[in-house]
């Protein structure tokens, strides 16, 4: 058998999970918003911040791990198997692989990673007979687990018996030129990213000056009823404004900055555009920044 074979996991349930997920955290996000600007001024303001960036850090995740396993599958052919989810990919020789079969033939069941969901089943756990397994599969009831010379895998695909079967057969058959052993792992990747001293600094301060941008913009709200948001171009100042109003400005800076994040990681995977993710990061410096001097200059207008 020298032709490749697609098994994809079960992913209906995980990507509606998901999506579920990522519109409940952004309808938390607008809860937030819409409740500290019908809010008087006061310290709760800082809170429902807190709360916004809380979940706008979240949501990314829950947006990831749908779109990671809409794009998951096992990839089985005569020289190994291949495993894309997301970020995360496997390429196993078929000459490493010891055995395959279902989860169920086991006497003592798997114990799942912490965090499981369905859709993204994922992560390590321990087994009394198998040692440490790693997880990279989407449903508790299509298990199927691929032992291999130095790590052990659980998947599912959404026929376990069929895919242990073929599998199997590969293993029986052999191969004269057994897939290169590559392994990807996002949290390696991003360990690799941070052990870059420009990366690790440009993303720090983005962070730290977003971080800032909340505190002054909650200690200012409390302190003013109203604020001017600026000149005219008679030099006076601009009609004042409720100072809830300054609430968008750290939504505004938290969004460049993950945008900036994102597609700054995105591009650091080649060395040909690392540059790039460079500019992109210190560019996401500037947002928060400008945005931390507006609110204290704001501090300056008299209303």
């Amino acid at each position: 058998m020298s032709q490749r074979q697609a098994f994809y996991p079960p992913k209906k349930a995980g990507i509606l999970l998901h999506a579920f997920l990522s519109l409940l955290l952004l309808g938390g996000i607008a809860f937030l918003l819409v409740l500290a600007f019908s809010q008087p001024p006061s310290w709760r303001l800082v809170f429902y911040l807190l709360g916004v960036i809380l979940l706008g850090m979240l949501l990314p995740l829950a947006a990831y791990r749908g779109y990671a396993l809409l794009k998951a599958d096992y990839s089985l052919e005569r020289d190994g198997l291949q495993v894309r989810w997301g970020l995360r990919s496997e390429d196993l020789p078929v000459t490493d692989v010891l055995w395959v079969r279902p989860a169920s033939d086991l006497v003592k069941p798997l114990t799942l990673p912490r965090f499981a969901l369905p859709g993204a089943i994922l992560g390590t756990s321990h087994h009394e007979e198998l040692g440490e397994v790693e997880f990279i599969a989407s449903s508790a009831r299509h298990l199927v687990i691929v032992a291999a010379l130095e790590k052990t895998l659980i998947l599912s695909p959404a026929d376990p018996e069929d895919f242990s079967r073929r599998f199997q057969r590969v293993i029986e058959m052999g191969s004269l030129s057994p897939l290169p052993a590559h392994t990807t792992i996002p949290a390696a990747y991003m360990n690799q990213v941070f052990k870059d001293p420009l990366a690790k600094v440009l993303m720090v301060l983005s962070a730290v000056l977003t971080l800032l941008l909340l505190v002054a913009t909650g200690l200012l709200i409390p302190s003013r009823e109203v604020v001017s948001i600026g000149y005219d171009f008679n030099t006076l100042p601009m009609p004042p404004v409720p100072s809830n109003r300054l609430l968008m400005l750290p939504v505004i800076a938290l969004f460049f900055v993950l945008l900036d994040f994102i597609a700054g990681l995105f591009l650091y995977r080649r060395a040909e555009t690392r540059a790039i993710s460079y500019l992109i990061w210190a560019a996401g410096i500037f947002s928060p920044l400008l945005l931390l001097i507006a609110v204290l200059l704001t501090t300056m207008v008299r209303v």
